[in-house]
């Protein structure tokens, strides 16, 4: 069995097509430092620098090439923030990559999983020059009251 050389943590990985590209997890503003220390120092990987989304309202810290993303809400408003006060800390976000995220909502839909909302990511900030493409979109596959939730992605390296 031939096994493939580990990717760097904060190296670009390979577009995630047909698995689980990266997990979130929800925490507080004040202890977002704090789980980046922590699974840094359990799982020997690195992240990188924090990226603040003003328009989601949320701070993320990320590990590109472990799968780790680590969000936090900015503002007491806002899903993120509502999220963390209904289930507190560590609820996760399931994010799995797909090579056509349009085709990947239409067939969500032909399943009766609506769309809950999308992200396509265009700013002008030096991570996202990575990419290609940077579409992200949840999915109400779970009920209300599950703690975990599903997005899709279309995340393609330049």
């Amino acid at each position: 069995m031939t096994q493939q050389a580990a990717t760097p943590a904060d190296a670009t990985p390979p577009q995630a097509i047909g698995h689980i590209d990266h997990v979130g997890i929800l925490v507080r503003r004040e202890n977002i430092d704090n789980y980046v220390a922590l699974l840094s120092g359990v799982l020997g990987i690195t992240f990188d620098e924090p990226i603040v989304n003003d328009d989601a309202g949320v701070i993320a810290v990320l590990s590109w090439g472990s799968g780790f993303e680590i969000v936090a809400p900015v503002r007491e408003e806002g899903r993120y923030w509502e999220r963390l006060q209904h289930f507190g800390e560590g609820t996760c976000t399931i994010v799995f990559g797909t090579k056509d995220i349009d085709a990947a909502i239409a067939r969500a839909k032909a399943h009766d999983v609506d769309l809950d909302w999308e992200v396509k990511l265009e700013a002008d900030v030096p991570w996202l020059a990575r990419f290609k493409t940077f579409r992200e979109a949840r999915l109400r596959a779970f009920p209300d009251e599950f703690a975990a939730t599903l997005m899709v992605s279309q995340i393609e390296p330049v």
